[in-house]
């Protein structure tokens, strides 16, 4: 296992979130080939929100992150177009690592598992 978790703010509502997480949930058998085609053993994503608002973590264990983010930007699955879609709401200054150990499956307090899948 190489889990690795990122914090990111978010520039949209709630309904946003969920209606993305929804649609992410009703496609799984495409989410979990896209993520195959990515080289991603296990994604997930959770949400929450703090002093400062709205976040989601996303929480992938991939070998090769950089390689695996080349082959979804050039998807053509209507998964990898919704994802694409809903990153335009993130605050992408706020980008940052959550440290955690990379072989344990994570929990993060207060937050709620959107949706998980597993491609390999």
């Amino acid at each position: 296992m190489n889990y690795r978790a990122k914090k990111i703010r978010l520039l949209c509502t709630i309904e946003i979130v969920e209606q993305w997480a929804a649609f992410m949930r009703a496609h799984l058998p495409e989410v979990e080939a896209a993520l195959r085609q990515e080289g991603v053993h296990h994604e997930m994503w959770f949400s929450g929100t703090d002093d400062r608002g709205l976040f989601v973590i996303g929480v992938m264990d991939v070998d090769d992150q950089p390689a695996s983010a080349a082959v979804s930007a050039q998807s053509q699955l209507s998964v990898d177009a919704v994802h694409r879609q809903f990153k335009s709401h993130w605050d992408r200054s706020s980008i940052q690592d959550i440290a955690m150990s990379p072989q344990e499956t994570p929990h993060f307090e207060g937050c709620v598992l959107l949706f998980e899948a597993r491609g390999q």
